[in-house]
C-alpha cells in the first residue's frame, strides 16, 4: 500500500503503507513509517535511499501529492483496524504532513500542532528557485511553446536548463497509473526558452501537467499546462449563473 510520487528532478518519493498484509480494511499490519527516495540515474544497487521516519501510521487510503513548490503533501489513512475490544488500532487520520528533508538520505519531520512539516533534498540546499513566465498554457501535441523571463539565482545558465512536465496525479492504493515525468526538448535564447510539447497521447495522455524549470536539481514553482486538449470534454462544465468555470 505505498504511495509513489514522481518528483520534478526525475526521482521518486515512496512512503506510507504497511510491512505486512494487503490493502483493505483491517488487513494490514505493522505500519511503514519510513520514506524512501528512488533515483533511477544512480547505479543498480544504489538507487534507494532510506529517509527518516514519520510518527503517523498511514496505511489503507493514505495519499501523497506533489505540490507546486516541489514539496510532497502526505495525508489520509482509514484502515478501520480495531483491537479485539473494538477500539481503533489505527484510527482514521486527519493530520497532514508536508515534507521537509535535511540531508539527501534523511528527512526531518517537524511537528507543528496537527501539521507535520517533508521537503525533498533539492529544496534543502539553500538555493532560490528559478522563475519564469508562461504566456500559453494550452499545448497541442508536438507544438513549440515559449517560456519567457527565465531567471536563475544560483549560477544556472539557460544553456544547461532543463524543464520537466509532471502529470497531474495523486498516489493512493499503491501507485498512480497515470504518473509520469517527461523531460521535453528545450532551447534557449537569452531569457526566452522554447519547449517542444510531447508528440502524442502514447507518450503523454491528454491532461494537465505541472511544468517545472530546473536550475541543476532545484525546481521552480510549477505552472500548470494542459497537453493534448480535452478530447473527452470533461471540462464542459454547465453554464450556471454564479459558477466560475475551473481551468482554461
Amino acid at each position: 500500500m505505498p504511495c509513489m510520487v514522481p518528483l520534478p528532478d526525475g526521482t521518486i518519493f515512496i512512503a506510507n503503507g504497511a510491512h505486512h498484509g494487503v490493502a483493505g480494511f483491517g488487513l494490514g499490519e505493522d505500519p511503514n513509517l519510513n520514506a524512501i527516495l528512488y533515483d533511477p540515474t544512480l547505479p543498480i544497487g544504489s538507487r534507494f535511499a532510506v529517509l527518516n521516519n514519520t510518527i503517523v501510521p498511514r496505511m489503507y487510503h493514505s495519499e501523497a501529492t506533489l505540490l507546486p513548490d516541489g514539496r510532497v503533501l502526505i495525508s489520509g489513512s482509514d484502515p478501520q483496524t480495531n483491537w479485539p475490544n473494538g477500539t481503533a488500532r489505527y484510527p482514521e487520520e486527519y493530520r497532514i504532513e508536508v515534507g521537509h528533508s535535511k540531508f539527501l538520505t534523511k528527512v526531518k519531520i517537524h511537528i507543528l500542532a496537527n501539521l507535520q512539516v517533508y521537503t525533498p533534498p533539492y529544496l534543502n540546499q539553500g538555493c532560490k528557485p528559478p522563475t519564469f513566465d508562461l504566456p500559453v498554457n494550452d499545448w497541442e501535441y508536438g507544438g513549440s511553446y515559449a517560456i519567457t523571463n527565465v531567471q536563475f539565482f544560483h549560477g544556472g545558465i539557460t544553456s544547461t536548463l532543463r524543464v520537466s512536465l509532471v502529470a497531474a496525479a495523486s498516489s493512493t492504493h499503491g501507485n498512480a497509473m497515470g504518473a509520469r515525468t517527461i523531460f521535453p526538448k528545450v532551447t534557449c535564447e537569452g531569457t526566452t526558452c522554447t519547449i517542444v510539447a510531447p508528440p502524442n497521447a502514447g507518450i503523454s495522455p491528454p491532461g494537465w501537467h505541472q511544468l517545472f524549470v530546473l536550475d541543476g536539481t532545484t525546481p521552480s514553482h510549477s505552472r500548470w499546462v494542459r497537453v493534448g486538449g480535452d478530447p473527452s470534454a470533461i471540462g464542459n462544465w454547465p453554464n450556471v449563473l454564479g459558477f466560475t468555470i475551473p481551468g482554461i
